[in-house]
């Protein structure tokens, strides 16, 4: 009887004591995004992220795309490593 009810427990979320729907994921994934979450609470909090990067994108749209490209821009440095690496034997 100990064992049955250790795992029973094992399967519980320790934050709101629902049974877990996948006993060998763990509890969560980087982020905290829990891995209890039934289909349709997933796709809400899909759907919401999804709606929220659109309003972000439409507020700061040019500032991203110039802050992408500096960010993935390569350095003169990566230029020159580059370069030579293109250079005959």
């Amino acid at each position: 009887m100990t064992t049955r009810k250790h795992r029973k427990r094992q399967n519980l979320c320790p934050i709101c004591g629902e049974l877990r729907r996948e006993p060998g994921l763990p509890l969560t994934v980087p982020f905290g995004i829990p891995t209890y979450w039934s289909p349709a609470e997933a796709l809400a909090v899909f759907e919401f992220i999804d709606e929220m990067r659109d309003m972000i994108a439409t507020i700061y749209g040019p500032q991203l795309t110039d802050a992408a490209h500096q960010q993935y821009q390569p350095s003169s440095t990566e230029l020159a490593l580059a370069s030579e690496d293109e250079r005959p034997f």
